[in-house]
Parts: C-alpha cells; sequence; structure tokens
C-alpha cells in the first residue's frame, strides 16, 4: 500500500484495523511500515539518522537500508503464511518521495519483485487536504507547493501502477475519504468482489435532498456486498479561491483521468441522475464503461429518454429501488450459478 506524505495512508490502515477488529475478529491484519523499520535498521546499525535528515542520505546508503528492511520483510511474511490463519499482510510504504525539488525511490524493486505481493493500492487524497497536513509537519512545512503535492501524488500512483503490471497482479486507488469497507474488500474479497464506480451528476446538483439518494444507493449498493468506487470522496469542496490557474488547471485533467482510472478498475458502472440535469461527466463515464467491458446499469428518472441513454446501458431502470431488485434477486445470482 503506497501513498505520499499526508495523503492520510497510514490513517486508512488504522481506520481498517478498527473495522476488522469490530467486524471481523477472527480475521488478522499483520501492517509493516516500512518507514518506522528504516529508522529502527539504521539505529541497530548504530547510525545516528535524524527524521528530518533520513532522505539527505546518500543513495547508497538509503539503498543498504531499504535493503536491510525488505530481507526482514519477506522473512517476517514467509514464517506468517506457513499458519493457517486469515491473515493479511499490508506493507505500508512510499513508492517515491519528492524531496528538495528531487524524485526519490521509495521502495526496492528486487526485493519487491521477490515479495510478489498479491495487490497493489495507493491511497490518495485531496491536494488541498494534503497540502494542509503537511504545512503543519515541521519536517514538510515550507517545502511544499499544490502543484508540486499533485504531481507528486501522479508519479506516486503512476509507479505503484507499473509496479503491479510488472507482477501481472492488480492495482487500485482508493481515497483516504472511502469508508474503511473499501480496503477490507479489496483486501480480503478481491477475486470475488464485484467492484462499483457510481457516476452521477456533481456541478449541478444543489438540492441536499437529491445528494442524500446519491449517498443513500452508495450505502445500498455496499449492503450488497459491492466494493464502490465514490467519485465524491475526491470533490474539492476545499479548494480555496487563491488557487493559482496552473494548479486548477492541472486538478481540471487529473479529475478525468482519475476518475477513468476508478473505472477501469472496477467491474461495474452504475449511472444515478437524481434528477434530469446535464452531466458531461456521467455522458462520458457511462460511454467510456461501456465500451470498455463494463457492466453498465443505469437509473433515469423518466419513462422518456433519449435513445443515447440507454444505448450505452446493460439495463435502464426507472427508480433505485428497480435496479437494486435486479442486481439483488437477478444479478447476484446469476453470477453465483456460473
Amino acid at each position: 500500500m503506497s501513498g505520499i506524505s499526508g495523503s492520510g495512508r497510514s490513517d486508512a490502515v488504522k481506520d481498517l484495523e478498527k473495522y476488522i477488529e469490530k467486524n471481523y475478529p477472527k480475521k488478522k491484519l499483520v501492517v509493516m511500515n516500512t518507514n518506522r523499520m528504516m529508522f529502527a535498521a539504521a539505529k541497530e546499525m548504530g547510525m545516528d539518522v535524524k527524521r528530518e535528515k533520513m532522505l539527505d542520505l546518500s543513495p547508497p546508503t538509503l539503498q543498504a537500508l531499504r535493503s536491510t528492511v525488505f530481507e526482514g520483510i519477506i522473512r517476517e511474511v514467509e514464517e506468517l503464511e506457513k499458519s493457517k490463519q486469515d491473515i493479511a499482510i499490508i506493507i505500508n510504504t512510499h513508492a517515491t518521495f519528492r524531496w528538495r525539488e528531487h524524485l526519490v525511490q521509495g521502495w526496492d524493486f528486487f526485493h519487491l519483485t521477490k515479495l510478489k505481493p498479491d495487490i497493489f493500492i495507493t491511497v490518495i487524497n485531496v491536494i488541498n487536504d494534503i497540502f494542509e497536513t503537511l504545512e503543519a509537519n515541521p519536517l514538510w512545512g515550507g517545502m511544499n507547493n499544490r502543484l508540486q503535492l499533485g504531481i507528486w501524488q501522479e508519479e506516486e500512483a503512476f509507479t505503484t501502477k507499473l509496479m503491479a503490471e510488472i507482477l501481472k497482479k492488480p492495482f487500485y486507488i482508493v481515497a483516504r475519504r472511502q469508508p474503511p469497507e473499501t480496503l477490507y474488500r479489496l483486501i480480503f474479497e478481491h477475486e470475488v468482489s464485484e467492484k462499483v464506480y457510481l457516476s452521477y451528476p456533481m456541478t449541478h446538483i444543489k438540492d441536499d435532498s437529491k445528494k442524500k439518494e446519491i449517498e443513500n444507493l452508495a450505502i445500498e449498493l455496499r449492503n450488497l456486498g459491492f466494493v464502490v468506487f465514490d467519485p465524491g470522496t475526491m470533490e474539492l469542496e476545499k479548494v480555496h479561491v487563491e488557487i493559482p490557474d496552473d494548479i486548477r488547471k492541472f486538478d481540471f485533467y487529473q479529475t478525468v483521468y482519475r476518475d477513468f482510472q476508478l473505472i477501469d478498475q472496477g467491474t461495474m458502472v452504475v449511472v444515478f441522475y437524481p434528477e434530469i440535469v446535464h452531466s458531461s461527466g456521467v455522458v462520458n463515464e457511462q460511454a467510456y464503461g461501456f465500451r470498455n467491458n463494463k457492466y453498465v446499469f443505469a437509473v433515469f428518472p423518466a419513462k422518456n429518454y433519449s435513445p443515447f441513454t440507454s444505448f450505452f446501458a446493460d439495463k435502464t431502470f426507472y427508480s433505485v429501488d428497480e435496479l437494486i431488485s435486479f442486481l439483488k434477486n437477478e444479478f447476484i445470482l446469476s453470477k453465483k450459478n456460473k
């Protein structure tokens, strides 16, 4: 599991631990934090490495520390895998660092290919949230700007995805604001769970009651056992008016690429119009999902609609109740019978 500093990656892991402890006490989660292990390895070697100076160490020294840490991880994983427990092991790490305007390697590729993780996940967050978190951290404060953080987060996900492709393993981006059950299902049930991208109008939905309908649909889909990727968990409601145009432009394009990635990593697109409004995003996401081998199910609150509304959908419904009934009584059952 990767994620840049300030993304909330470690907090997401802590939330997952609490979720498992409360809901699945028989399952076990082991978390190996490479950052802490690097400092422990340095101390064991008699190196007095200051926290704020770790990334200033020479590349060979950093590589030696990383190798020591990953050798230890491989040994521990081998021992844990001998047990018959329902266990998941998370390697909590960076894929990259941006330090003093330079990109620094965050993990050991040689040992990672030996470790062969089953899944790669990058935790992402709203850039403004990351910026505020790091500005409050003495280690990072004053060394960041929003555009640089956006680029770093893109590099983090890109590097992680590349490693997943090399090892032919699944890759997911998961927003920090997603509920912990998202990570739980991806980790413990990724081979059997349906992964849904929830597509709905954002810009032109102003009524709080309509927004609540969207939230309720996400809950209902999760109650059916689906992983739900909600693009609203990356909404920039906290963006400040003084953010420069180049950062706005960067996020403008990143929104499209990110949402297409969320569709790519899923098996289904559920399109929901709580009311009839124009949404370029929904139109394009629906067509993208349909043309890229995803099931597409659409809820459109009018009995008369354009042929384009249903052309890029496997099935179109008039209400959420109709959709949920279909998924529960036909779609899920048909999957189980295959």
